[in-house]
């Protein structure tokens, strides 16, 4: 075999670096994200997030601190306060919503039987032998009020006796983040269970221009599905996995399926996405780089203008910029 041929040999196999541009891309996204608290260990997370159009934001912890409050208890009858927080706060141990374990917060667990949960309406069970619903007061039978916040009822021995409103405070960078997600081709669309009142306010808030009230966490996968249908690639951003959802984001500390995050921040979702974008890109500069590098090297082996030692040493040459564009790339 001539010099030559080996040249030419080894600088047309001088492509294979774009292998590497790849992994490595996706390691420096990996690390930026862990100091970030982005956690990008599903590999088809880095895969489906330079491709998402569209994210559906939880009312809860998003936009919000998620810091939830009780703001207003209301009994029907001023005699009744400790027990509508007793029955209410008890009762509460046994859901694992946001709102219910903020109301939680109200008494001790007390003897609970006979818990049942009723999807988006609330929750029933007896506390200490007494019947006590807590939910959605449509549900109980009670008039509806529009607080600013999500307001349930309580009903004890079959009895309303009271509301309990809970709310949380807008996160002090939430307009900037939405606007971040939106300069990235992210459209973000706000989903709530609170009342239609409120969810615009928050929505205007943070500068979201699409939003969904009265949408419990049980009822989204519709609008996953409408969006989907029209052709985009939506993410869900919530505590709780969304199995309709082309990726899921997260703050469930068990969750293995998409990105993983400290907490569902809505400035963490943007530097999520925007890292798998990150990634993406640079591995796309990369190979165009391996490529160029090793058409040159082709042309100048097969014109004779380069001996095999210095086929060898482009060869090296081609692997070390490949590695260093995508370490580069995938930095910015």
């Amino acid at each position: 075999m001539t010099p030559a041929l080996v040249a030419c040999v080894l600088l047309a196999a001088l492509p294979a670096v774009f292998a590497y541009a790849v992994p490595v891309a996706r390691w420096v996204a990996r690390a930026r994200g862990r100091a970030a608290g982005v956690f990008l260990d599903d590999r088809t997370a880095l895969a489906v997030g330079p491709r998402v159009d569209t994210v559906l934001l939880d009312r809860w912890g998003t936009v919000t601190t998620g810091q939830l409050r009780v703001v207003a208890v209301d009994p029907v009858e001023p005699d009744h306060e400790r027990n509508l927080r007793w029955f209410a706060g008890a009762l509460g141990h046994a859901a694992e919503d946001p709102v219910s374990q903020a109301i939680a917060r109200l008494s001790s667990r007390g003897k609970l039987s006979q818990v049942e949960q009723h999807g988006s309406r609330g929750i029933s069970g007896s506390v200490d032998r007494h019947p006590v619903r807590l939910g959605r007061p449509d549900w109980l039978g009670m008039a509806a009020r529009d607080d600013a916040g999500v307001t349930l009822g309580v009903q004890v021995d079959s009895r309303p006796i009271g509301y309990i409103t809970v709310a949380d405070d807008v996160r002090p960078h939430a307009h900037e983040d939405v606007a971040r997600l939106r300069a990235d081709g992210v459209e973000p669309v706000l989903v709530s269970e609170d009342s239609e009142r409120n969810t615009r306010g928050l929505a205007e808030a943070c500068g979201i221009a699409q939003w969904y009230a009265d949408r419990p966490a049980d009822t989204r996968g519709a609008l996953v599905d409408e969006r989907r249908r029209t052709g985009h690639v939506v993410a869900v951003a919530g505590p709780s996995a969304d199995r309709e959802a082309d990726l899921l984001l997260t703050d469930a500390a068990d969750s293995t399926r998409g990105i993983r995050l400290a907490d569902l921040d809505v400035g963490r979702v943007a530097t999520a996405l925007a890292l798998t974008r990150s990634a993406a890109r640079a591995a796309s500069r990369s190979r165009r780089t391996g490529l160029g590098v090793g058409l040159l090297g082709v042309v100048l082996a097969a014109t004779g203008v380069l001996a095999v030692p210095l086929a060898i040493g482009w060869a090296v040459l081609g692997c070390g910029l490949v590695t260093a564009t995508a370490v580069g790339r995938a930095a910015t």
